[in-house]
């Protein structure tokens, strides 16, 4: 096989401040990896961020970070990526750093009179993950279904950036790098319903061998 992927299929989770203070301890043995939200809009670290990175760390858990997008032009979106980037410092995730653009975003967007189009989104992702890379981070992209359709499909962008996609059904239904698999799984240690995702990709070994995400 290829170093790039695995052999079986990789198990994760993304988790956020809604999930609580996890245990990790009994999450570890049930994930291969978590991807981690590390804050969202201008400058608004995730409640549970910081120990949730912590907690990673100490056990060994690969993780990655996303930052959920208020992005109401394509420069604040580049501003959101560079506080992504000042919150990681100098830790080491060996998972991707993610975009996350979602309705919610939208409904921000539409209050403040912005007016969401293909281009608009486009756009943010593209000063958002263009960003990262300038800082020597392996960028991703998050979207759905009906986000796909409408604003990343047969786009430079979608070419360019790994993607981290949502559909809550028996498969992906298409090439996906990380696909979030379920919005209502059951993990020990965490209380409540906690999104999965599921991945073929050995970020780890990509990650590292590129020197990205602060292995250097």
């Amino acid at each position: 096989m290829t170093e790039w992927r695995v052999t079986k299929l990789l198990n994760g989770i993304d988790v956020s401040r809604h999930q609580g203070d996890i245990n990790w301890e009994l999450v570890k043995p049930n994930i291969d990896f978590a991807i981690i939200r590390a804050g969202f809009g201008k400058n608004n670290i995730d409640a549970k961020a910081v120990r949730n990175v912590g907690e990673c760390e100490r056990l060994g858990i690969p993780y990655g970070l996303y930052w959920f997008s208020y992005a109401l032009t394509p420069e604040m979106a580049k501003r959101e990526a560079e506080y992504l980037v000042y919150f990681i410092g100098e830790h080491k995730p060996e998972y991707p750093i993610v975009y996350d653009f979602e309705y919610d975003t939208i409904t921000h967007a539409t209050k403040n009179g912005v007016s969401i189009s293909r281009d608009f989104v486009l756009r943010c992702t593209e000063e958002f993950c263009r960003t990262l890379e300038e800082h020597g981070f392996y960028a991703m992209f998050y979207t759905n279904l009906d986000y796909y359709w409408r604003y990343y499909q047969a786009s430079a962008v979608a070419e360019k950036y790994d993607m981290w996609y949502a559909r809550y059904a028996d498969s992906p239904g298409r090439a996906v790098t990380l696909w979030q698999k379920s919005d209502s799984g059951k993990i020990p240690g965490i209380k409540g319903r906690v999104d999965l995702d599921q991945t073929e990709m050995n970020y780890p070994f990509i990650i590292k061998r590129a020197m990205l995400n602060n292995w250097r």
